[in-house]
């Protein structure tokens, strides 16, 4: 062998041994990208690329495209796998975000609308029977119908409420207790006051979208779960308070007797007062079964809670819920999940000076026809 033929075979074992190491340093192709891989090898040559199409077929502007500029073929070993495994990325890539575009729609639909159980259950539990339609600014109710708000806020169910004729609240004896009502041992619903809160005005406070939102539907910041039982079932209800609550309870326990009255049912309403009341600031709870039946609605009638009109306040985000009693009202809008709202807090400077003792009769402040 002469000289220069071993230094050619030399040369050819180095190229192979090279183009051995680069293999072997690729990186593994799955399945599917293997598949391209071959595909890829096998791919058609520039002269068949530039070839006319068939009679059967019309050329579309990306054909003629193709046809007119050939692809450009990586003539360095280097070049042509990088170039497969570019081709390859950019096919996953787009399958997974594909994919991923098609499971958020997927999930936004199922969050846009909720199943019929939840609804059901939405209904027998947390009934938000006192709660005005939206946009329609009729005060009326009926717990059976409900209309689902589409809410920033997360996902409310409010309840249509039947029309109640006005024209015949003169004609009601307010103080009657009806047969259905649960009131306390003195005939009203609330027993004479104790020792330490003679003397003190009396502020009935609704509880749902005006201390708290509560939703069946997992809340990822709630700040406490209550398990309630529902047909031998239990199902969790997920709550968050309305910013500056325990310090509004806080100092409304310390100037008035406070109550909390709501048309909800006991079995929700007392543990979640038991965790929401820290400062034991709630006197009294009043729940669905102390509700006076008006026209099949659930009305918080004042004239039953045992106590003067005179020293009555009442705060409710409905105002049906105090249809007979607008003149002992502060309205406060329905709260869902705003962290910005400071309405609870602002109120404190005016509650604090309707509890002085120079204020006779809350009916003559709070009545706005006057």
């Amino acid at each position: 062998m002469s000289f220069l033929s071993a230094l050619l075979c030399c040369f050819d074992n180095e190229k192979a041994e090279r183009q051995e190491t680069l293999i072997s340093n690729q990186p593994k192709l799955t399945a599917t990208q293997s598949n391209l891989q071959k595909a890829l090898s096998h791919r058609p040559s520039n002269s068949q690329l530039s070839s006319k199409p068939s009679a059967t077929q019309e050329p579309d502007s990306n054909s003629k495209k193709h046809s007119t500029q050939p692809r450009m073929i990586p003539s360095d070993h280097n070049e042509n796998a990088a170039f497969k495994q570019n081709a390859v990325t950019e096919l996953t890539d787009s399958k997974d975000s594909t994919d991923s575009s098609k499971d958020d729609e997927t999930l936004n639909a199922a969050q846009e609308s909720p199943d019929t159980n939840t609804q059901i259950l939405q209904k027998q539990a947390i009934p938000r029977s006192m709660d005005p339609v939206p946009d329609t600014g009729i005060l009326t109710q009926t717990p059976e119908a409900e209309v689902i708000q589409n809410e920033e806020e997360d996902e409310e169910i409010l309840y249509q409420d039947e029309p109640m004729d006005e024209d015949h609240f003169e004609d009601l004896d307010l103080t009657r207790i009806q047969t259905d009502q649960v009131v306390a041992s003195s005939g009203w619903l609330l027993d004479p006051p104790p020792a330490h809160l003679k003397g003190k005005k009396c502020l009935v406070l609704d509880l749902d979208e005006t201390l708290v939102h509560s939703s069946f539907k997992y809340i990822r910041h709630s700040d406490f779960v209550i398990p309630v039982e529902i047909e031998n079932q239990i199902h969790n209800v997920y709550v968050i308070k309305r910013p500056g609550v325990d310090e509004f309870l806080k100092r409304c326990g310390e100037l008035y007797e406070v109550v909390v009255f709501t048309a909800s049912v006991s079995r929700y309403g007392d543990p979640l007062l038991d965790i929401l009341d820290v400062h034991k600031s709630v006197h009294h709870r009043l729940f669905r079964e102390s509700c006076y039946n008006y026209q099949g609605n659930y009305i918080k009638n004042l004239s039953q809670m045992g106590r003067p009109l005179k020293d009555l306040i009442i705060i409710d985000n409905s105002p049906a819920s105090y249809i007979f009693h607008p003149q002992h009202s502060i309205p406060i809008s329905s709260w869902f999940s705003d962290t910005h709202d400071c309405e609870l807090i602002d109120l404190l400077p005016f509650l604090e000076d309707l509890a002085e003792k120079n204020v006779d009769d809350i009916g003559l402040v709070l009545d706005v026809n006057l």
